[in-house]
């Protein structure tokens, strides 16, 4: 919803201007953040009650736990900040964005999901400025344009007014410019023809040992579809098939689908569950293979970001693991290197899921492929919010770094998204078919994608020179 944001910041600012007590300060910005919180990330909840084997009840008291902690992350500092200086407004937008980029590392793997800069993405147009500085760009944008809304209704002078003005001429030019970037964005690079499949698997049959066969057959079927026309890659999603490529064991299904891959003669990518010893001790990651039209594996990449508490639990919380069967079990393991798939041109970016959510990550990542793959199995999150919050933060990956992206989902949404984050094809929330696209391969690197790092030191520089060096300036304001 682009410009809510505007009503829930001016109540959050006027409510905490109006305060004098730190403590109701500091309740006011924990409660905030847990409405933003309840909105955002309810879809938690049926994640770990519906898959999870959680108790509803318990469920809720996770979350809740959840939402303060993320409260305590974001919207606390960010309140108590302003409850301390009040006069100084305009740093607001430094703060809050701060934060934001603290997520892309903190707590465990980090979790910059739901940024700011996401209730401005859907405008296409705008969102062509995250080519330049990252989707954190669009959350400052979006930052300031709260505070000056709230300097011109609480202060009401002349600088606040030119304040409000600037920022809706800066959202003209911006739109202006980015309406300019789609008209004018050309095909250009080598052409490659893809399928990508959607199986649409339910999460409680893709976890029964029963169903393997039913799910090999289900994507066999759709591979065997999409090889009958001239396609050069066939793309499949997160753990889409049951077996377990790299397991010295011997293993029927493993056989069974390996040899029917060399009869297809189409090369594919595909998500894999990866099993298997390693100096007699059991190894498991969440992998992408890629294997070639006679059926071997060429190479494979390790998903690095793994989800907390989903994948593995951070230490020092496997103690509670006897008291949650979801988390019983094997943990996966973090891969170790940001690995391109090379492949007949082809310099495959492989985000595994929610990697595709970390834009420092996918920008370091991408400089070195001509083309971004994120496979994911969103059926966790049932038809609740997050499986298009996913893939709103996957599209503009797609326009912070150039190129284009292609997603495979189980369930959906899978979607060819071009390099200025406009969607070629797709397919809805569950629903099973095949996109046959024409992707254009480039080695282009943004503004964004050359030099993110420079731009956020000289962003926490610019906060610094700002609290120092310009209070006389902010006084006036």
């Amino acid at each position: 919803m682009p410009f809510a944001f505007l009503g829930g910041f001016l109540i959050f600012l006027f409510m905490i201007k109006k305060e004098k007590s730190l403590k109701n300060a500091f309740f006011f910005s924990l409660i905030t953040g847990i409405s933003f919180s309840l909105f955002s990330f309810y879809w938690i909840v049926f994640a770990i009650t519906h898959y999870g084997d959680v108790n509803i009840f318990v469920g809720i008291i996770l979350f809740v736990i959840f939402s303060i902690t993320f409260s305590l992350f974001q919207f606390v500092p960010f309140g108590l900040f302003f409850f301390k200086f009040k006069s100084y407004p305009v740093l607001l937008p430094f703060v809050w964005v701060i934060l934001e980029i603290l997520r892309e590392f903190f707590p465990f793997t980090g979790f910059p999901w739901n940024l700011m800069g996401y209730t401005l993405s859907y405008i296409n147009q705008i969102a062509q400025i995250t080519s330049v500085g990252g989707i954190y760009s669009l959350s400052f944008l979006a930052l300031c344009t709260a505070v000056s809304v709230y300097l011109f209704l609480e202060r009401k002078n002349i600088i606040s007014t030119f304040y409000v003005i600037g920022m809706m001429i800066i959202f003209l030019i911006l739109y202006v410019w980015g309406d300019h970037r789609i008209k004018n964005w050309e095909k250009k690079g080598v052409p490659k023809n893809i399928a990508v499949i959607q199986g649409n698997i339910k999460e409680d049959i893709k976890q029964s040992p029963k169903e393997r066969i039913m799910i090999l057959q289900t994507y066999l079927d759709l591979i065997k579809e999409a090889s009958k026309h001239n396609v050069d890659l066939i793309i499949l999603p997160e753990s889409a098939l049951p077996v377990y490529p790299l397991y010295q064991e011997p293993d029927v299904y493993r056989d069974y689908l390996f040899d029917q891959l060399k009869k297809i003669k189409k090369p594919v990518l595909s998500g894999f569950d990866n099993v298997y010893y390693k100096d007699h001790k059991l190894i498991l990651h969440n992998s992408i293979f890629i294997i070639d039209k006679n059926g071997n594996i060429l190479d494979h990449y390790s998903k690095i970001k793994l989800v907390p508490f989903g994948e593995y639990v951070p230490f020092p919380f496997g103690a509670f693991k006897p008291l949650f069967p979801y988390l019983q079990g094997y943990d996966f393991m973090p891969g170790r290197d940001k690995k391109v798939l090379e492949f007949n041109q082809f310099k495959i970016v492989p985000l595994i899921c929610y990697e595709v959510i970390f834009p420092v990550f996918v920008a370091d990542f991408s400089k070195h492929g001509n083309i971004i793959v994120n496979v994911t199995n969103d059926a966790w999150f049932g038809k609740t919010v997050a499986p298009f919050q996913h893939f709103e933060m996957a599209r503009v990956r797609a326009i912070e770094n150039g190129k284009y992206l292609v997603r495979a989902a189980n369930t959906g949404i899978s979607a060819v998204i071009n390099p200025v984050g406009e969607i070629d094809y797709s397919l809805g929330l569950f629903e099973k078919g095949i996109i046959l696209d024409t992707v254009y391969l480039n080695d282009s690197l943004t503004f964004w994608n050359r030099y993110y790092h420079i731009i956020l030191i000289l962003f926490l520089l610019l906060f610094i020179f700002s609290v120092f060096w310009i209070r006389k300036l902010l006084d006036k304001i």
